[in-house]
């Protein structure tokens, strides 16, 4: 029988979808990791993720666990009892939880994308010790990749690159210390730009590719310091769900990966026309220069439509393969992100994501 596998991150766009994917495949026991104050205050705040995933909450919740950590603590913040439970019953982690923001101190930063990620390897070769140990699956980004121009491959990580910001590098840090940790039946999910559900155009998140579009239909942004031939990488959550899922289940999979757009990325120019044609504006005009002048917050988001690097994804569209998924194009689903966010009024009206997917079943 298998054992139970360990989410951290549940609370987040991606961890949450990737619970839902977990809980609907209803035959796994499911833990999360949840900051919180007190056992209750984890419960409560699981609650509140699943409430924001399914109408009716109730079954899922029966599925899941939560229990009190925090990637900022020693021995990640778990009381004594509940880490030998986990010791116990844990054979596969799934480690999406890390600060997302591009503009925290390094420092700070660093605390919890690199220190938490050395918290989980000490799990893991907890669990490892007792010869229990299936896989451990580590959510970065191809973002590592810094500013480098020109080809970047799944197996890169140091190619002399900048990073745009502490996000980056402390995630590129992140991944340094899991190529440190011995021998763990180790895979590291490098997704681009994650977006909406390709479907529904689902997501409780509205930044990075969504601040600049939704600036540029209220007037405030007009120019973007971008080369029309620059690359904006994104992918839909769904698919980094079913590539993280993939890569969990799939007893050869080791080493990193990226779930990319890759050769369906679109450039900065192509954006901006496919956008203009859906919403029937004039397009942002790409420009030479910097983030001075720009709206305030923009200054965070506009540098991934200046990108210069292609992502190589061989190594993982074989993984995809062997289960018989393919890679969608953002052409096909651009469309449904922004019908979405129009529909919520970019998110001051939440819709569950089984509500969103019943309106396109």
């Amino acid at each position: 029988m298998s054992g139970a596998i360990l989410l951290t991150g549940a609370t987040g766009f991606l961890g949450m979808d990737t619970l839902a994917r977990l809980i609907d495949r209803g035959d796994e026991q499911l833990i999360v990791l949840v900051r919180a104050d007190g056992r209750e205050g984890a419960r409560e705040r699981l609650a509140a993720a699943l409430a924001r995933l399914y109408e009716d909450p109730g079954p899922a919740q029966a599925r899941v666990r939560a229990v009190q950590g925090n990637l900022l603590e020693p021995g990640l913040g778990i009381s004594r009892e509940d880490r030998d439970r986990l010791l116990g019953s844990v054979d596969r982690i799934i480690h999406c939880a890390a600060s997302i923001s591009f503009d925290s101190p390094l420092e700070q930063a660093r605390a919890t994308n690199v220190g938490g990620v050395a918290r989980v390897i000490e799990l893991a070769q907890g669990i490892a010790a007792r010869g229990c140990l299936r896989r451990l699956a580590h959510v970065s980004t191809a973002y590592v990749s810094g500013r480098h121009s020109g080809r970047f491959h799944e197996e890169d990580l140091d190619v002399g690159q900048e990073f745009r910001n502490s996000y980056e590098r402390s995630k590129h840090e992140a991944e340094h210390v899991l190529r440190e940790a011995g021998e763990l039946p180790t895979v590291v999910a490098r997704p681009s730009i994650v977006v909406g559900h390709r479907a529904s155009g689902w997501t409780p998140a509205f930044n990075v590719i969504y601040w600049p579009i939704r600036a540029a239909e209220r007037g405030l942004l007009r120019e973007v310091p971008a080369r029309p031939d620059s690359i904006v990488d994104f992918v839909p959550v769904d698919y980094v769900t079913d590539g993280l899922l993939a890569l969990l289940d799939d007893p050869e999979a080791a080493g990193t990966y990226h779930l990319v757009a890759g050769e369906h990325a679109l450039t900065a120019g192509e954006l901006a026309g496919l956008h203009s044609s859906l919403v029937g504006r004039e397009p942002v005009r790409l420009v030479a220069g910097d983030t001075a002048g720009l709206p305030q917050g923009a200054e965070a988001y506009v540098p991934y439509f200046d990108v210069r690097c292609g992502f190589d994804d061989v190594r993982m569209r074989a993984i995809l393969q062997r289960v018989g998924l393919e890679k969608p194009r953002p052409i096909d689903y651009l469309g449904r992100l922004i019908a979405y966010a129009h529909r919520t009024r970019w998110g001051k009206r939440p819709v569950s994501r089984q509500a969103a997917m019943d309106l396109v079943s």
